[in-house]
């Protein structure tokens, strides 16, 4: 059988997912790919699943196929200033591999990512960042992980945020700064609660500058 490739020029095409149940809806300058292949290549387009949205230069979206000839697609891998914007949060990196079945991805290369908070947002970098869209878990680990929340300043090797029960866990070698109030700390653990807009150390030392 003649293999046909097929390059759609902006122009959307959809996916069903058969292990998902799902559509994965794609959008882009050109996609390029093989009736009945396993593989779907996307050029400057992003793809959409339920509320998450992929933007990148490169999107591979690869499948595996059955005995009867059905294709499943499993994963998207994403290359070149990769955007993701979830429900609560906007994340950025050079790669991604996400996975089409369980709503979780993976991204390193400069990973960032903006968390929707009350009084001010949360910035984080780290080296490799992980969230679960599901479960509405992420979690990341960098040397080390800078986390920015207005005036607090708060760094430490690896954390979670789960943010269903609006918690953020920051683990190992933790480093904080108040800026407004000139307050150090140091400590193993430290958990925010962010809508309560406070933070919990533990085996801290900490100083304070009295005024």
């Amino acid at each position: 059988m003649n293999k046909i490739a097929l390059s759609l020029l902006l122009f959307t095409i959809f996916i069903a997912l058969a292990s998902f149940g799902g559509i994965l809806h794609i959008i882009a300058g050109e996609t390029n790919y093989e009736i009945g292949g396993t593989l779907t290549t996307i050029l400057n387009g992003k793809i959409i699943i339920g509320d998450t949205t992929i933007i990148a230069s490169h999107i591979n979206v690869s499948g595996e196929k059955d005995a009867a000839g059905e294709v499943t697609w499993k994963s998207a891998n994403a290359t070149g200033n990769v955007v993701v914007l979830l429900k609560d949060a906007t994340v950025t990196a050079k790669n991604m591999n996400y996975n089409l079945n369980s709503d979780s991805g993976v991204l390193s290369g400069n990973a960032s990512m903006t968390i929707k908070a009350s009084n001010s947002n949360i910035v984080i970098e780290s080296s490799t960042l992980s969230f679960d869209t599901k479960d509405d878990v992420y979690s990341g680990e960098g040397s080390p992980v800078v986390i920015q929340k207005g005036k607090i300043h708060i760094e430490g090797k690896n954390f979670i945020y789960k943010a269903k029960e609006k918690t953020f866990n920051v683990f190992q070698n933790v480093y904080l700064y108040n800026s407004s109030t000139n307050e150090k700390a140091w400590a193993g653990e430290l958990i925010m609660n962010i809508d309560k807009n406070s933070i919990i150390l533990k085996n801290v030392k900490m100083e304070i500058t009295l005024k």
